[in-house]
């Protein structure tokens, strides 16, 4: 059975309450598959199609609209970020100002604050983080911490404000519909009934429960580090516009030059103080990083990934990355949330017997 050990390995999740349906999609040049194990609901099958929750793995979208902007020269990713967004009220941090660079690479001193998302509007959130505290005792570029959504708030800002769009407008415009991703979404829409909102659970004492995650399908404005989902294949579509970029300088999304700055490590070997692992990053990517340890490295792209692989986790559920080495690209995309513990072995299972099913074609 073509992708036997894949679904073995979904399937015993399943029967450890850890997800009802997996979707998993994957091409290179020469194959490329679509597929759905499981439930997207209790009686219901998964598909491909099904929208899913991508969370935290949605974050190179927004990295591709900053640097699509700095291309157009609308900003500069090392311009002190009260160039671009005045009403920061930070000036110096231990002798060095904060920019865009350092909110790509997680090397800001930002806290993780609430910001009140979904319930609160735009202006509210952005005021939060504009006078929110900053660490005191770090210097921009020199330590790590992985912001799950504050920083996100900031860089779709000055998307809207350099583009003179909304960042749903400029998303949809630069990035959605070059690409095919007609499924994909980033708030609430009355005007799209046609799409089926996903599904997603968490663990909790061993059962699965509808997540607390579901209330941001009813989010009026985006965020622009979690908020994405759709299938798991349009998700594969951003990695093989950046790798086709990469390779053949079509500029559909990128330069190649900002591709190859993007997916170079702008931090490498630091320690990050949230994910409490040696994690490197590229500008809004996560590199390849099994160096500091396979079996522990949190949002890893499996043994068979190549140290130029580039991606991106979402929190307990997905995984999407690309090699530039072997010209794959893969996501994976779980309904069920499990806890981080669970979520990293059974990912790390689901790579290596994807991996096997790949190599037996």
């Amino acid at each position: 059975m073509i992708f036997s050990r894949l679904r073995d390995v979904v399937e015993q999740g399943q029967a450890k309450h850890l997800h009802l349906g997996i979707q998993v999609s994957v091409a290179s040049s020469q194959w490329e598959f679509d597929l759905a194990f499981g439930e997207r609901k209790p009686g219901e099958p998964l598909t491909p199609s099904h929208g899913m929750f991508w969370l935290s793995a949605a974050k190179p979208i927004t990295a591709i609209c900053i640097l699509q902007l700095q291309e157009q020269k609308k900003l500069s990713i090392d311009a002190p970020l009260e160039t671009v967004l005045p009403e920061w009220e930070h000036g110096e941090v231990a002798g060095a100002r904060v920019t865009l660079r350092h909110l790509l690479t997680h090397t800001s001193p930002l806290h993780e604050i609430d910001t009140g998302w979904p319930e609160t509007n735009r202006e509210e959130i952005l005021r939060r983080l504009c006078q929110a505290p900053l660490k005191a005792d770090w210097r921009p570029g020199e330590r790590a911490a992985y912001l799950p959504s504050a920083s996100w708030f900031l860089l779709g800002e000055i998307v809207a404000r350099a583009s003179g769009m909304t960042f749903s407008e400029y998303v949809q415009r630069t990035i959605l519909e070059p690409l095919g991703m007609l499924q994909t979404r980033c708030q609430a829409s009355p005007t799209r009934v046609d799409v089926e909102e996903p599904v997603l659970y968490d663990r909790v004492r061993g059962e699965l429960h509808p997540s607390e995650y579901l209330s941001r399908l009813k989010a009026t404005i985006p965020s622009p580090g979690s908020s994405f989902r759709g299938p798991a294949r349009e998700l594969r579509l951003i990695y093989d516009g950046l790798l086709r970029d990469l390779r053949e300088n079509t500029g559909l999304l990128l330069k190649q030059a900002t591709v190859r700055e993007m997916t170079h490590r702008q931090r490498a070997g630091l320690f990050d103080e949230t994910l409490q692992h040696k994690v490197d990053y590229g500008l809004g990517l996560i590199i390849d990083s099994k160096e500091y340890g396979s079996q522990t490295v949190p949002y890893g792209f499996g043994e068979a990934s190549s140290r130029e692989t580039f991606g991106h986790g979402g929190s307990q559920c997905a995984i999407g990355f690309a090699d530039p080495a072997s010209n794959r690209s893969m996501v994976i995309v779980a309904n069920g949330r499990p806890g981080e513990g669970q979520h990293q072995r059974r990912f790390r299972e689901m790579l290596s017997a994807l991996e096997a099913d790949l190599n037996s074609l």
